[in-house]
């Protein structure tokens, strides 16, 4: 029956794959719009769905059937179900399914309402999705880039309409972080290449000639770097849905603030906001508030605004809801005579948690090796799966590699290599959950002395984000240590050498303590990108044991950027330590004896990560070993029995019993005499 099973999968597959080949070449023969993968309808006619081969065949049944407007062939099972008017699109998670319209004419090929004319009610968004969902004239939410025009296969046409939002010859600065290199185009060429990108929302050239691209953020200041051209665009158009000031819309991604002071007129830094999330055909949701910065949906990244959006992920009540002054939910979408017909060809435009040139070693974690995927996006997925995987590397030639929390960052044998970490939460993804958040409102609580005697120490701790302990050489970390202390120590006011990197007797003054994340337990974050930074000192007052006073001092912005600047005179900022979108400091914590620090580990090691594999392991080895024994005392008790079976297969159990007995002397052993075993005769059972 098995072997049955197998050779009926093994003609099944080739069979499905050869059928989907057919359905494709149909599908890219047909206009631009009549067909999508990956969607399902709301509901379908009753009674009226087939069993088919082909998804043309669906579309001819389609033709046949009273009410079919629109239809969806499931390729796998080969199913046709039939949808009328009133049908509205959802996504689903499988490839296989392939929704499209009655017929590909002009005629047929409508755009629904929600694209056009629709706005949502006072009810969105409402505590459950199907309660947002009906707040919508047509009963559904639009679905996130529902209105652009796409391939069947989800890939996103051209618009021929772009206008330029910003542009450094009209002032802008221009000095966006967070783009991508594009070491096959170069400078001069970079414009016209970001134009027939519809992903590309800015471009960069620079006075080496190399091409940037990207969503970018920090546009505005940047030492030491001016690029030769920068520009931003808009394609198509936009539709504005709703608009959100006074909300909190979670899943947003902070681009900048005005912490420089660039902005003297709030209505510019609002418009530059507005201009990002424009630029971006994916981005719906942008929000601007002064305390908080600029805030936009990042369609790279998993972390997104809810569809439906309910009220558990749009809030009205916290502190950044109150202080939003300005934006929109909004909505891209291209006249049907403005898509461009050319197929763009696109070069990968990589999320800003991920990078070229780069690997890990060893590359691959224990009991894992080298798998091939699609994309590098699917080698993060597989590491997503992974107990313990930390980070992945993805080849040109399709080969994944993912490893654990304690690989080290190395550069690459080839420069198409894409790595990065599993998880993508590094870009900080919440209006508070950036390291540096804190420094928009440091609350010290004020000292309230405590006499004492003697003088007491503080413990001074604080994470260094993205910054790779590991990629230092031993004279850099030296080095570090130093630069650190004199940071603290002209901070608090006090001499270098009240610095020391521990509290005992073996302490080193003028030096901090350097941790590597991976191996702290008390940190939010616990990653090799990650330094703590550890260092005790006396107290202020020397006789008070509260915090107070030196929190007062480190809670600072001046504290934040000597810390980053002590770091660049001894790190180049291209070095592989740097990881991520840059330094970022969290915010100091000072121990004392009243409020002191939590403890950790600080001999930790990754053995904690096995405890699982080691307790599967023991249970196994105490199974097996219990088998054993059993085994071993049946074998023992019924061992005379059955050497005597082997030689008298046709002996009844009675002559059996009887025969054995000859072979035990007259006496049986009693408890206490010595018991040799039972010793067979020579020719009564097998060898």
């Amino acid at each position: 029956m098995k072997t049955f099973l197998l050779v009926f999968v093994a003609l099944m597959i080739p069979a499905c794959r050869s059928q989907t080949k057919e359905d494709v070449e149909f599908m890219e023969g047909q206009p631009v719009g009549c067909f999508q993968q990956g969607y399902i309808y709301s509901h379908y006619i009753e009674n009226t769905n087939i069993n088919t081969t082909s998804v043309r065949l669906c579309q001819e049944q389609c033709q046949k059937v009273s009410g079919c407007v629109k239809f969806a062939y499931f390729a796998w099972r080969g199913e046709c179900w039939f949808a009328d008017s009133s049908a509205v699109m959802t996504p689903t998670t499988s490839s296989f399914v392939f929704t499209a319209f009655r017929t590909c004419t002009p005629d047929d090929l409508i755009i629904p309402a929600r694209c056009r004319t629709e706005t949502p009610s006072a009810d969105f968004p409402n505590a459950s999705a199907a309660g947002s969902n009906s707040a919508w004239p047509g009963g559904q939410q639009p679905v996130p880039g529902e209105c652009w025009p796409k391939l069947w296969d989800g890939q996103l046409l051209a618009c021929n309409r772009i206008e330029v939002l910003d542009d450094t010859r009209d002032g802008w600065p221009g000095k966006c972080r967070g783009l991508v290199e594009l070491k096959s185009v170069k400078g001069t060429d970079c414009e016209e290449n970001c134009r027939s990108n519809p992903f590309c929302q800015s471009y960069q050239n620079t006075v080496y000639n190399s091409c940037w691209q990207g969503m970018g953020y920090d546009c505005f200041a940047r030492n030491n770097f001016v690029p030769t051209e920068a520009k931003r665009f808009q394609r198509g158009q936009v539709r504005v849905l709703m608009d959100i000031k006074g909300w909190h819309i979670v899943g947003l991604y902070k681009v900048f603030d005005n912490s420089e002071g660039m902005f003297t007129k709030l209505e510019d830094a609002v418009t530059f906001c507005r201009h990002i999330c424009y630029s971006d055909v994916r981005c719906e949701y942008w929000s601007y508030a002064p305390a908080f910065g600029c805030w936009v949906e990042d369609a790279s990244q998993e972390y997104r605004p809810a569809y439906p959006l309910t009220l558990t992920s749009a809030l009205r009540d916290t502190d950044f809801a109150r202080n939003s002054v300005a934006g929109e939910y909004i909505q891209h979408f291209c006249d049907p005579q403005m898509v461009s017909a050319d197929i763009p060809q696109t070069s990968i435009n990589l999320t800003h948690c991920a990078e070229r040139a780069y690997r890990y070693d060893p590359p691959d974690m224990a009991l894992q090796g080298r798998t091939i995927v699609s994309d590098y996006e699917a080698c993060r997925e597989r590491c997503k799966r992974t107990l313990y995987c930390a980070f992945f590397a993805f080849w040109p030639d399709g080969g994944c590699h993912i490893t654990d929390p304690f690989a080290k960052k190395v550069l690459a044998e080839n420069w198409y290599v894409i790595s990065g970490p599993a998880d993508c939460s590094k870009a900080y993804g919440t209006a508070s959950a950036h390291p540096e958040d804190w420094l928009n409102n440091p609350k010290v609580v004020p000292s309230k002395l405590s006499e004492k005697g003697e003088v007491l120490t503080a413990e001074i701790a604080f994470t260094v984000h993205n910054l790779d302990l590991s990629q230092l050489w031993a004279e850099q970390k030296l080095n570090l240590r130093s630069k650190y202390a004199k940071v603290i120590a002209t901070t608090l006011g006090c001499a270098s050498d009240m610095v020391r990197d521990t509290n005992g007797t073996d302490a080193r003054k003028g030096l901090v303590k350097l941790t590597s994340g991976a191996t702290t337990g008390r940190r939010l974050f616990s990653s090799v990108s990650e330094t703590l930074v550890t260092a005790y000192t006396p107290n202020q007052p020397p006789n008070s044991d509260d915090n107070a006073a030196l929190l007062a001092k480190l809670k600072t912005k001046e504290f934040v950027e000597s810390v980053k600047a002590a770091t660049a005179t001894v790190v180049h900022s291209t070095s592989p330590a740097i990881t991520g979108d840059g330094l970022a400091i969290s915010e100091p914590e000072v121990g004392t004896s009243k409020y002191p620090l939590p403890a950790f580990n600080k001999e930790s090691s990754g053995d904690g990560l096995w405890w699982p594999l080691i307790a599967v392991a023991a249970v196994f080895c105490c199974c097996c070993t219990a088998c054993c024994i059993q085994y071993t005392s049946e074998l023992c008790w019924h061992r005379p029995r059955r050497m005597y079976k082997y030689s008298d297969r046709d002996s009844s159990d009675d002559e059996l019993m009887s025969r054995s007995k000859k072979h035990w002397t007259q006496t049986t052993p009693g408890p206490q005499q010595s018991y040799q075993g039972y010793k067979p005769q020579p020719g009564t059972f097998a060898a």
